[in-house]
């Protein structure tokens, strides 16, 4: 009987050995299981191409703030100041460099955009019209302003400020910007907005600032004084000139009021010696650029289709500048760090 309890003992231990080594291919012949690293997601790539980019205290401050922004949310962005010498440069190597969205000043280098607009297009880039609207009908961001109504609009404060501080009768000269196809819209509405507007007086002069800068400026309002020696009140169509102008006018001993458009740094500055710089406009550039770029990034990364907020409000793809006066009294609010 122990013999065969014995046996019986071996058996078992025998089978449950087998059973073991078979159980051990199976177990081993199971696909590893393996997590594939996700691929690193590619940084929305981002270039801009504006006129004075690096000089322009208004640019530099816009530039600042999308570098921020840039740092912040992980955009691989890359500002360059833009002649129209270097325009079709700079867009090819926006182009070959893979950019995700390129905005560029049109109305500084227009025929180059032209050239560049339908490549970037088919190569599925981003592409916001900066200071045109020209090629509002392609799948572009268009940031602009509307010259004509933004310089009726400062045309209309001037106009309420003179019938308000200047007795007798407001003689009018105006810095303007003829020669370009873009800028003569504003001067033709800063002129409108006086003399549509005003009680007493009006514009009796204009010249050109050429260049459109603190030189063209400069040039324009001797000019204008040469021209009309009782002149009162005095317009400039932008920063540079009017920044130009209030140098050439101090000089001067002139005593009149001047205004301007751009609210520059350089403007800011002049209005907080109290003087003869009263009032100047600002488009709140900077913000409105970080704006602009911040609504291609969420079209870029839904896939190159307007958001369901962008298809909803057009403004936000096609937008305007809003004008805003700054006067002496709160020009300090407006400097930059």
């Amino acid at each position: 009987m122990k013999k065969v309890l014995q046996a019986l003992a071996a058996i078992s231990m025998i089978l449950s050995l087998n059973a073991c080594s078979s159980s051990t291919p199976a177990q081993s012949s199971a696909p590893a299981q393996t997590t594939e690293a996700a691929e690193p997601t590619k940084p929305v790539k981002i270039g801009v191409a504006v006129s004075s980019w690096t000089t322009n205290a208004i640019f530099v401050d816009a530039s600042r703030k999308i570098q921020e922004a840039a740092d912040k949310n992980g955009w691989d962005y890359n500002g360059i100041t833009l002649t129209a010498d270097s325009a079709v440069n700079i867009l090819e190597n926006f182009i070959n460099s893979d950019c995700d969205i390129i905005l560029f000043q049109v109305n500084q280098a227009p025929d180059a955009f032209a050239s560049k607009l339908d490549e970037m297009l088919d190569a599925g880039i981003c592409v916001i019209e900066y200071d045109s609207e020209i090629y509002a009908d392609k799948d572009t961001f268009c940031l602009t302003l509307d010259n004509y109504d933004a310089g009726y609009y400062l045309g209309k404060i001037v106009a309420e400020w003179c019938d308000e501080n200047i007795e007798g009768e407001a003689i009018v000269g105006v810095g303007n910007r003829e020669s370009n196809e873009t800028f003569k819209y504003r001067a033709m509405g800063i002129v409108d907005g006086i003399n549509e507007n005003i009680k007493n007086g009006g514009v009796k002069l204009q010249v050109e600032t050429q260049p459109g800068n603190a030189e063209g400026g400069m040039k324009a309002a001797e000019d204008l004084l040469s021209g009309l020696p009782d002149m009162n009140v005095c317009v400039m169509w932008n920063g540079g000139s009017d920044t130009g102008a209030y140098e050439a006018l101090k000089g001067a001993n002139w005593d009149g009021a001047l205004f301007g458009f751009d609210a520059s740094q350089e403007e800011i500055k002049a209005m907080m010696n109290k003087d003869i710089l009263k009032g100047s406009v600002s488009t709140n550039c900077g913000e409105e650029l970080l704006n602009v770029i911040t609504r291609a990034v969420e079209y870029v990364e839904n896939g190159r289709e307007y958001t369901a907020e962008q298809k909803a409000d057009p403004t936000l793809i096609k937008h305007y500048f809003e004008p805003v006066m700054v006067w002496q009294e709160d020009a300090e609010n407006w400097l930059l760090d």
